[in-house]
């Protein structure tokens, strides 16, 4: 068995991740089609990887509202993304970084990437993503660390992540969510901490979920129940949940530590039964480091019992989906 960090994250990283699985068939349509135009049965399989590769993050930015409305922002400020910070990477972000990377090589476009440094606190991701990053072609571009944004500062232990290091531009993509797991109580820092490394006159970008409501009309009440029953099972586990910030939480402490916040957005968020099922599935994967028995199944049953009336409320909805909450996109510089 997985330690039960490394379970829980792996099924709660992002709610939007269970509708990849439609891209990656039609990703494999792809190859195929690729491989049925190959002269005389020979291309390099490195060519087809690139090829690929781009074409699903090319896609996955296409079709993310907030990773979208980032570029169109850096555009209108006339800004090159420079030497750019992943300050909480996975596979998602990544592919975008090298999305971008692919694009913007060239010094002279308007938003050139000169460089990356993607940054995760799990040594398994790191993994992941440094062999993503070698398959997507940019380990050469940049550097794929793992570390905690903690460590080192204000007298916590640990060695302190990209000492002396700047950047011209910083991405925090749903970090602010992932630190109460990864570095309990440390919200309140993480913005000085991060901005130490921002370039006068550079962007920071945010994104996140708003916090999910304590109830909620109709259908989306079984979503607000199914969060409170997945973050249950985390706690009985010897877990901690994500804990996820509003928009003014994240502005007011961007502008105390010095940002001056020039853009908020927010996109809508439509759940379906395949984005609940995510959470069950999350909250599925906890029960087997419940130590009490009794207490395991009656939170299975309890899990069993909800996904169930999930099912049936979910076919009964118009497009069989429903809305509730948004993720938001925060933009932040820092003046000169």
């Amino acid at each position: 068995q997985k330690p039960i960090h490394q379970t829980i994250k792996l099924h709660t990283m992002r709610i939007k991740q269970s509708s990849k699985m439609l891209l990656h068939c039609c990703t494999l349509f792809i190859c195929l089609l690729l491989l049925s135009r190959i002269s005389h049965g020979f291309v390099a399989s490195r060519r087809i990887i690139n090829d690929l590769t781009k074409i699903w993050s090319t896609t996955e930015k296409d079709k993310d509202p907030a990773l979208t409305h980032i570029e169109k922002m850096q555009e209108s400020m006339g800004k090159p993304f420079g030497d750019f910070l992943d300050a909480g990477t996975g596979i998602y972000s990544l592919c975008w970084v090298a999305n971008l990377l692919d694009r913007y090589s060239d010094p002279n476009e308007k938003l050139h990437m000169s460089s990356f440094v993607a940054v995760t606190a799990d040594q398994n991701f790191q993994r992941n993503c440094q062999a993503k990053a070698e398959e997507l072609g940019v380990s050469d571009s940049g550097e794929v660390l793992v570390g905690n944004w903690a460590a080192g500062y204000n007298d916590i232990g640990g060695e302190e992540l990209c000492k002396s290091r700047m950047f011209d531009t910083i991405l925090c993509d749903y970090l602010v969510g992932a630190v109460d797991f990864f570095a309990p109580f440390f919200q309140d820092q993480l913005f000085h901490r991060i901005n130490q490394h921002l370039k006068p006159g550079g962007v920071m970008y945010l994104t996140g979920l708003n916090p999910i409501p304590e109830k909620a009309d109709g259908v989306a009440d079984l979503f607000c129940r199914i969060t409170k029953l997945r973050d249950a099972c985390i706690l009985l586990a010897r877990s901690r949940p994500y804990r996820e910030h509003p928009t003014e939480w994240v502005v007011r402490h961007l502008e105390l530590t010095g940002l001056k916040v020039i853009d908020v957005q927010k996109f809508k968020n439509m759940y379906d039964y395949n984005k609940i099922s995510t959470q069950i599935s999350a909250a599925k994967s906890t029960l087997p480091f419940i130590d009490n028995d009794e207490l395991r199944d009656v939170m299975k049953k309890q899990i069993e019992e909800l996904d169930d009336e999930c099912k049936n409320a979910c076919a009964k909805c118009p497009s069989e989906k429903f809305e509730l909450g948004f993720d938001w996109v925060i933009t932040a510089v820092k003046e000169t």
